[in-house]
């Protein structure tokens, strides 16, 4: 016998969907669009900096791994996120933020933070500098410059489970740089 009940809560997952595991805390899969959906539960967001033929890593002061700038948004729209971090941790000044897709994530029974089940959207964008100053020490950040190559490594390393989604930015950002 069918249980009808079960059958209208069921969820089918997406088929060819890779799921992928964040911190324990999230399952998630890989939205391939350049527009977050209206009114997109956004908590969280990723962006990877670049200008010219750099790329920039972030940690906090004394920490010993270089990341992208990430972290809650406060309340903040994501790109408004992305903008007052790049300017406040690594003193750059945008001149483009492009969307490459984003991550619907639930929330998994390890989440001390949200209910199980819950869910969340954490984009990951790509960040052009058009400026880059000095960092103030008393912001509790560090940057790094790293040519473009050690930086995919870098950033790879640190983020082996956005693999694909990282070479999707690093390619789109080798096209803009064609395009001038």
């Amino acid at each position: 016998m069918v249980d009808l009940g079960a059958l209208a809560a069921y969820e089918p997952r997406w088929p060819g969907v890779k799921e992928l595991n964040i911190a324990d805390d999230w399952r998630a899969r890989w939205v391939d669009v350049q527009e977050l959906p209206e009114n997109a539960p956004v908590h969280y967001a990723y962006s990877l900096l670049v200008m010219g033929d750099k790329g920039y890593g972030v940690r906090e002061a004394g920490g010993n791994r270089w990341g992208m700038l990430e972290g809650e948004t406060g309340g903040d729209a994501p790109e408004a996120f992305i903008k007052r971090a790049a300017k406040d941790w690594v003193g750059a000044t945008l001149a483009r933020v492009e969307l490459i897709g984003f991550f619907e994530c639930r929330a998994t029974r390890h989440n001390t933070e949200f209910a199980q089940g819950e869910l969340t959207v954490r984009p990951l964008y790509l960040a052009v500098a058009k400026t880059m100053s000095d960092v103030a020490p008393n912001k509790g950040y560090e940057r790094r410059r790293f040519p473009m190559n050690e930086y995919a490594v870098a950033m790879r390393g640190r983020y082996a489970e956005f693999l694909d989604h990282l070479q999707q930015a690093f390619q789109r950002y080798a096209v803009i740089q064609a395009k001038g």
